[in-house]
């Protein structure tokens, strides 16, 4: 088991690119970690927790879970997240999202990664152009 702190930089890492998100879990930290509690329990402990985003996130950073976000996929792709979320993502064959709420979306990491391997070619450098002369 992670310790308070560890389990709750690993969510702050993935709120890169979501700054409500990031501005609220922050804010539980600033609370919780002085006590030695985690942020991340606390949030999903607490009474009426909800399924969103957030929760989302301390959910399986807690149970040992290795996910990506959108700005994370688009990252590994190599494209701007909102590229990402339009073209990639909205493959019928890319992985589906453990949670999607409009730009909010996770992914397994591994399935994220096995369909990036298995998709993308390595970029090839422009054919030699040649000369009648």
């Amino acid at each position: 088991m992670a310790e308070p702190l560890e389990r709750d930089i690993e969510v702050l890492q993935h709120l890169r690119g979501y700054p409500e998100e990031l501005h609220r879990f922050a804010n539980l930290m600033k609370q919780t970690n002085p006590r030695g509690m985690s942020a991340a329990l606390f949030l999903l402990n607490r009474a009426g927790a909800q399924d969103g985003f957030l929760e989302t996130i301390c959910r399986s950073v807690s149970a040992g879970e290795s996910l990506l976000t959108a700005v994370e996929a688009a990252e590994a792709a190599g494209v701007r997240p909102q590229a990402f979320l339009d073209d990639l993502a909205s493959r019928a064959d890319f992985p589906t999202p453990i949670f999607r709420q409009e730009h909010r979306a996770l992914w397994r990491k591994a399935d994220v990664e096995r369909y990036l391997q298995s998709h993308h070619a390595p970029a090839s450098p422009p054919a030699p152009v040649q000369s009648d002369q």
